[in-house]
């Protein structure tokens, strides 16, 4: 690895900063995207009549970006006041209508696209819904989609989800005060999931900075893994450099990234945990705790018998006995910033300070303890 040519390219040139997106309920209950449940709650507010306290915001904003069209301008779907709200409507040929607004004189057939192509048969939704005397003039078909689509059928539009929240939201300001405000932050976390998916996690910038420098990248990235392997392997040595019996423990998954366990041989919820993983950030910061689990946990008042110096007093955590965690909790901790030669020496390090600093006295005095109460 040529570390002055990797040093120099990043001298100049500034990574992008990619921005992480919102969290959204949706999100968390990982269905971000059904198009089903994108379509109940668009019928729970186009719904005049519902518990949201909006009124006919939906209705009124669907209709202003519907004659915001050529389309639009040649129809009479404004008139529509009373009307009702159906789901899943069934069509001559057995197809479903995602969401129907609909009175005896107009309709208006709405299709929801999220990710998926629009093959659906629109002349089949169309000719499916009947007004009276079926004025065409009287309905009209909309395609919500994530992205611009090029409707062939003459009596469909397309609107995007996102222009047409982002007018509601634009809209809801004379709303505010009769609407629930519960529903209000639902609306806001929809608009913000919809947000979410209609726009790129990266935007083309960012994509060419990356195809540009895409070799430097990848080596300063196997840099990070090199160090991260280091820090690790170091971490393990310590277990040579101590004078205690101590069973190593690496976690699997994301956890081995961030830490090591050194558990007790006497008792395997008694340890001594190094958390590692904000070493690697520009706080290159290690975190050396005594930490106890579960069964140690049940009684805790019985550790106030033991006789810890001042030295070691001033590690363990204030909260130790008043904190309820009963899966774990740390006894004691200790915090340190280090530099690149502390880095490199991470296990002589480690060694020194669990020695010097009152930890490993600590969890020496516990591991002897420990046998007595469990006896």
């Amino acid at each position: 690895m040529d570390l002055q040519t990797l040093q120099a390219f990043l001298d100049h040139n500034a990574i992008p900063k990619i921005k992480k997106r919102t969290k959204t309920f949706l999100g968390i209950a990982k269905q971000p995207h059904y198009e089903n449940v994108m379509s109940n709650i668009y019928a729970f507010y186009f719904d005049v009549n519902e518990a949201h306290g909006m009124s006919d915001l939906f209705v009124s904003t669907l209709l202003e970006l519907i004659a915001d069209t050529e389309l639009g301008k040649t129809k009479k779907i404004d008139a529509i006041s009373v009307f009702d709200v159906d789901t899943e409507v069934s069509t001559k040929k057995n197809g479903r209508i995602d969401l129907l607004l609909s009175n005896e004189n107009h309709a208006i057939i709405i299709e929801n696209k999220v990710y998926h192509i629009l093959n659906n048969d629109l002349q089949d939704y169309w000719s499916s819904i009947r007004v009276i005397d079926n004025i065409e003039d009287n309905k009209i078909g909309v395609v919500l989609s994530l992205n611009k689509l090029n409707i062939i059928h003459p009596h469909f539009i397309n609107i995007t989800h996102l222009d047409f929240l982002k007018r509601v939201i634009q809209n809801s300001g004379s709303y505010l005060m009769e609407a629930k405000d519960k529903y209000v932050v639902f609306l806001k976390d929809f608009y913000q999931n919809t947000l979410n998916m209609s726009k790129s996690e990266l935007n083309s910038k960012e994509l060419k900075f990356y195809f540009d420098n895409q070799a430097k990248i990848i080596e300063a990235k196997d840099f990070h893994f090199a160090v991260r392997t280091h820090v690790a392997n170091q971490i393990e040595q310590v277990i040579e450099l101590v004078d205690e019996a101590f069973v190593l423990q690496s976690p699997k998954g994301e956890f081995g990234k961030r830490l090591r366990f050194f558990l007790s041989t006497k008792n395997k919820n008694l340890m001594i945990t190094v958390f590692f993983d904000r070493l690697l950030t520009t706080e290159k910061r290690l975190i050396l705790v005594v930490e106890l689990k579960e069964g140690l946990l049940t009684n805790k008042e019985q550790y106030q018998q033991i006789v810890f110096s001042e030295r070691e007093q001033l590690t363990i955590k204030s909260d130790f006995y008043t904190n309820g965690n009963s899966k774990w909790c740390h006894f004691a901790v200790m915090s340190y910033v280090l530099d690149e030669i502390e880095v490199s020496n991470l296990a002589q390090f480690i060694s020194e300070k669990l020695n010097n600093d009152g930890l490993l006295s600590i969890y020496r005095k516990l591991n002897d303890f420990i046998p007595k109460i469990n006896n």
